[in-house]
């Protein structure tokens, strides 16, 4: 109970073991969404994806020759914002949590220590603070975001490369036939007309 009322010991803990959980759900939601939106990159695109998308796009319907698409997602990627925060900021922010929660139990032990409290008070602070710093360490290790993110630049740039130019193509092919079957019935009505008028001539 003594350990209780050492607020800012314990209001400090839950601050920090709070936001740890709750920011990597906000990351993780976040990369999830992207994941899903580079695995079907046929729908309407929202966030950077639909950016990226429509500008290869405008590339390939230039006919110029688009180059280190892998570095243009890694740069896309990087720049990825959560709430207008860039998300690999978040990412640290449950190891700053961590690191936190080890302070507050070195503080609340060296407080202990200074006002000659029982070294069952003091130890116990020392120990839940390392404890919770070293959960939401492991916390942090075990749900890396490494994967979904190599995921998704895998997804996308299979798309940019391999996908996207073989549709760019057919579908110039198809505008060029369609503009050749106009400028042909083009011309037939042309020549029709003028034969009419040859025969109004004579």
């Amino acid at each position: 109970m003594e350990m209780l009322r050492e607020t800012f010991f314990v209001q400090g803990l839950i601050v920090s073991v709070i936001a740890a959980v709750l920011v990597k759900l906000i990351v993780w939601r976040n990369y999830h969404k992207l994941l899903a939106s580079s695995e079907e990159m046929d729908r309407p695109k929202r966030y950077w994806i639909g950016t990226l998308k429509k500008k290869i796009e405008n590339y390939y319907s230039l006919n110029a020759k688009v180059n280190n698409i892998s570095c243009i997602v890694d740069k896309y990627l990087e720049a990825n914002k959560i709430m207008g925060i860039n998300s690999f900021f978040l990412e640290q922010i449950p190891e700053i949590c961590g690191i936190l929660c080890i302070g507050l139990g070195c503080l609340g032990a060296v407080k202990g220590i200074l006002m000659n409290s029982d070294i069952n008070f003091w130890g116990r602070n020392l120990i839940i603070g390392v404890v919770c710093g070293i959960a939401i360490f492991m916390m942090d290790y075990l749900t890396k975001m490494d994967q979904m993110k190599r995921k998704i630049k895998i997804n996308l740039i299979n798309y940019l490369e391999n996908i996207l130019p073989n549709r760019m193509l057919n579908y110039t092919k198809k505008q060029n036939y369609k503009e050749n079957l106009e400028n042909k019935k083009k011309e037939e009505i042309k020549k029709e007309k003028k034969q009419v008028a040859n025969i109004e001539e004579h």
